[in-house]
């Protein structure tokens, strides 16, 4: 699936933009991930390896997931991932690669469903220890986040990319919640 041929071309695209829960609902698997190592060199594109911290949608907390092909992740960083399976395992270019053959998952929405996580100083309150927290930053000009979730800096301070921070408890809260309303929908 990551191959490139010898010639290529280029298409710009442009990201689909997405409600929470439709992005919630587009993706194989939602979880917190903490990224354990990558490898760009062994497969046709950049593969991470991943732990999931925590699991909200295909997975299991513990779970070893094969993800990529972005590069610029960071190793040993925490990740919001919403990710589509790939039907057909990614075969290493060397004999030698780390992981061999493996299934991975692919980010997707040009990048925009890989969303950081940091311990930022961003949010709203009135002393430091209200205004500091962990965050995950989502880029709200492609990611709509229902109204009630506050997002920061405010979108009238005009933030590069319209990419901005929200309480990571708080969006964690909100997809599990999502996770909920899809099991129960299966029920009925």
């Amino acid at each position: 699936m990551c191959s490139y041929a010898q010639t290529r071309s280029v298409t710009i695209t442009e990201p689909g933009i997405y409600e929470i829960g439709d992005l919630f609902k587009t993706a194989n698997v939602v979880a917190l991930v903490r990224i354990v190592s990558g490898d760009a060199e062994n497969y046709s594109c950049a593969i991470y390896k991943g732990e999931v911290m925590q699991s909200l949608k295909g997975s299991q907390k513990g779970m070893i997931v094969y993800f990529g092909p972005l590069t610029g992740r960071r190793l040993g960083e925490e990740y919001v991932l919403f990710l589509r399976n790939v039907d057909h395992p990614i075969e290493p270019t060397k004999a030698a690669a780390s992981y061999g053959t493996v299934h991975y998952s692919r980010i997707f929405d040009e990048g925009y469903s890989s969303m950081e996580t940091s311990y930022e100083c961003v949010f709203d309150g009135d002393e430091i220890a209200q205004k500091c927290d962990y965050g995950v930053r989502i880029c709200t000009d492609y990611i709509k986040l229902p109204k009630s979730m506050p997002a920061f800096p405010p979108e009238e301070n005009d933030p590069p990319f319209g990419c901005r921070w929200v309480r990571k408890n708080t969006f964690l809260y909100l997809l599990a919640d999502l996770g909920k309303e899809k099991r129960v929908g299966l029920q009925t």
